[in-house]
């Protein structure tokens, strides 16, 4: 179903439901009010046709017959008329004054004894003598108004029948109108409120529709839109930013890992085809192509690492490993490899946690490998190692050459191995940083570069002590 037409389907059970309860909670209190007013009607009908006589007892009040019963008269017809009814069957009428021995009551009704069975209420009026009350009589509900001066009195009744179906006529008449224009207006509406809120999804459609695998720049302005909407444009350009850092990493990781594996199969293919057509073999390099398929290697079980951790599926064995003993290995064999670095160690004993045996031993073998390519050996390096509410913490820190801010930002960048001055001669993939952090995730903690003065790096790994 098009939005379009659920929008108008909404909107027209909206209005009927609306229609239906408004009436159906506003009939009875309709109903009621038209009674009250019926009431007061009644107190003002039953006050004027009340007995008047002169100071010689000469009837005054000339529109009461001198005929008992309902027979059509001007008086009973003025109360049809004034009291809304159809006929003069909807009517009960009495009239009495004893004194002049005057009566005129409804034909068929014991008056006298209905209004002496009746729950009679003040009503308000202005004589303050007017009593009301309801009934019901022949299976159909009254409504009757009660004058009492002295000794006259009047009382009427009529069917509340009458007034219901005149209110339900006018009801009927009145929705003929609203009904109609009610479905126009909430169609009308539902256009508006549609069209507006599809132009937002519309130009989102257009803006993913030019979205390619080349070009992923394209973003949402989002400033004039409502807050809604706002909400849903930043996530789809957040998103798409997501996106487009993950193609550009993706491209980059590709170019970088192709640069980095050509430059050993280059060497090895060199040294192949000089062997292939040298006439003596014992000019063949043999260490040198050993080297260089070691560096293949190396960088071929990084990237599956990487790859395997990018899919969060980096396998480990966990076991118990001393960190203690390990980092006293690793620093050992540091320490042979540069005679004159100065080394300020604090480690604590019995540092013990479950991890990956040989994942841990690379991670902290290329931090320390690091240390010694990138360090300033005469200011010496500080490796200090000890628990922190149950996690080990290793902090490493030395001196290197003046980084810039966005050199640090780019140190666990694959494939980065920073500025080319400082870099030349040293060997490496740039590898080593990116790999030792997705090796601490996965055990629970972290690796990460921590604020220092441009010519010092201090790196901090985290592990969570796992019993």
């Amino acid at each position: 179903m098009h939005f379009r037409i659920r929008i108008f389907a909404i909107s027209i059970l909206t209005v009927i439901a609306v229609l239906a309860t408004v009436i159906s909670l506003s009939w009875s209190r309709i109903m009621q009010v038209e009674l009250d007013h019926l009431d007061a009607r009644l107190c003002m009908e039953a006050r004027r046709i009340i007995p008047r006589f002169d100071s010689n007892g000469v009837l005054r009040n000339r529109a009461i017959p001198d005929d008992t019963g309902l027979a059509a008269g001007p008086m009973i017809a003025d109360l049809v008329d004034k009291l809304r009814v159809d006929s003069p069957r909807q009517l009960m009428l009495l009239i009495e004054s004893r004194d002049n021995d005057l009566l005129i009551k409804s034909a068929e009704t014991d008056v006298n004894r209905l209004i002496s069975t009746l729950n009679w209420v003040n009503a308000d009026h202005a004589d303050g003598l007017c009593q009301v009350a309801s009934f019901e009589y022949q299976q159909s509900q009254w409504r009757a108004g009660f004058m009492h001066i002295a000794d006259r009195k009047s009382f009427i009744a009529v069917d509340v029948a009458a007034t219901a179906k005149e209110l339900e006529k006018t009801l009927q008449e009145a929705l003929i109108v609203v009904i109609p224009i009610s479905l126009l207006l909430s169609i009308l509406g539902s256009w508006l409120i549609a069209s507006h809120t599809i132009r937002p999804i519309n130009r989102l459609h257009q803006s993913m529709n030019l979205v390619t695998q080349k070009d992923l720049s394209h973003r949402l302005p989002g400033h004039n839109e409502d807050k809604e909407f706002q909400m849903l444009i930043e996530a789809y350009n957040t998103m798409l930013a997501r996106l487009e850092d993950s193609f550009q990493q993706i491209s980059r990781f590709t170019a970088d890992a192709a640069h980095e594996l050509k430059t050993p199969l280059t060497v090895l293919r060199g040294k192949l085809e000089q062997a292939v057509l040298s006439e003596d073999t014992s000019q063949l390099d043999l260490n040198a192509i050993l080297d260089e398929v070691g560096h293949l290697s190396a960088i071929t079980r990084k990237l599956l690492l990487l790859s395997q951790a990018d899919a969060r599926s980096m396998a480990l064995h966990l076991e118990p490993v001393n960190i203690t003993e390990l980092m006293d290995e690793l620093i050992a064999d540091m320490e042979l490899l540069s005679e004159d670095l100065v080394i300020h160690r604090s480690i604590e004993r019995n540092l013990i946690t479950k991890a990956d045996r040989v994942l841990l031993r690379q991670l902290l073998n290329n931090l320390l490998a690091n240390v010694i390519r990138y360090s300033l050996p005469e200011k010496g390096v500080t490796i200090e190692a000890c628990e922190q509410e149950s996690a080990i913490e290793v902090r490493i820190s030395n001196y290197c050459h003046p980084m810039s801010e966005n050199v640090r930002n780019q140190l666990f960048d694959r494939f980065y191995r920073g500025e080319p001055e400082h870099t030349q001669g040293i060997s490496g993939s740039g590898l080593g940083l990116s790999l030792s952090r997705e090796i601490a995730r996965a055990h629970g903690g972290d690796l990460t570069l921590e604020q220092s003065s441009q010519d010092i790096v201090f790196i901090k790994l985290f592990i969570p002590i796992v019993k």
